[in-house]
């Protein structure tokens, strides 16, 4: 769940799951595929050297493919959890990846009555997402090594069952595999990071709102500047992950903008 939900378009595709409302608008395919270029080319690259060749639009097609699956499956982890507390939900995908808006933050009570969501509720809710995402991956890539493919982040499976295992000479077979577990799990540990608004940054107000009796969002401001910092100097430093850098400096200026509008006296 990042930051605000985008304005409507009338190029948004819109359809429903599960009577979810889910909205895509037309950057987050635009986005999808500029994010996989990199992916995509490395796939093609690969089965060069083994002279096979794969046109690079039709890997790019598989990498948004995936990328809408997968982050499909993340929002629907929330929604479902906002639905178990009683709370109607819709779901947006756009370029900065999904959103999970709940109608309202209050839930019927078996006494009748309308109570606010909990600080232990909404760490459920929050972690929902993440952990259905990362089942994904784990049913894909555990089915993929029973059937013979290679996983590199499975191999730990292939080599408890001693099960022989290669990179199949399909193309496209081994992208749409690569590409849903990789991605699945780097989405889903990238907001599980404690930087608000992520869903890490979530949790960690939470679990700090329960700790100290408050909101725990001031709280979550400021571990989330200082833990965005690190990270942002680690992507700067690291050859390849500069584009990340910036992505995670943007929200380190949010969380700096909202520590400074904030007002009262400060519990840090």
């Amino acid at each position: 769940m990042l930051l605000g939900e985008p304005q409507s378009s009338q190029y948004d595709w819109r359809f429903q799951i599960f009577d979810f409302p889910v909205r895509v608008t037309w950057l987050f395919w635009a986005v999808s595929a500029a994010l996989g270029y990199g992916s995509a080319m490395s796939v093609q690259r690969g089965y060069a050297v083994e002279n096979i060749q794969v046109n690079l639009g039709v890997l790019l097609m598989i990498w948004v493919a995936v990328t809408f699956a997968s982050i499909l499956v993340h929002e629907l982890g929330h929604a479902l959890a906002f639905r178990y507390f009683g709370i109607r939900c819709e779901i947006v995908l756009y370029q900065m990846g999904g959103l999970a808006i709940p109608g309202a933050g209050l839930l019927w009570g078996r006494n009748g009555r309308r109570t606010q969501l909990s600080q232990r509720d909404q760490i459920i809710i929050s972690t929902a997402g993440p952990a259905f995402q990362l089942i994904l991956a784990a049913l894909v890539g555990i089915a993929a090594v029973f059937c013979g493919i290679y996983v590199y982040e499975f191999k730990w499976v292939s080599d408890y069952f001693q099960l022989k295992v290669s990179s199949p000479r399909n193309p496209l077979l081994y992208a749409s595999v690569h590409f849903m577990v990789r991605s699945s799990i780097w989405w889903a540990l990238i907001n599980l990071l404690p930087i608000y608004p992520l869903d890490g940054g979530q949790i960690a107000q939470h679990v700090i709102g329960m700790i100290r009796g408050t909101n725990g969002l001031m709280e979550a401001h400021t571990v989330s500047t200082v833990v965005g910092v690190v990270i942002a100097y680690w992507c700067i430093t690291t050859p390849g992950m500069e584009l990340n850098a910036i992505f995670v400096a943007s929200m380190v200026m949010n969380n700096i903008q909202a520590l400074q509008g904030s007002q009262g006296p400060r519990n840090w």
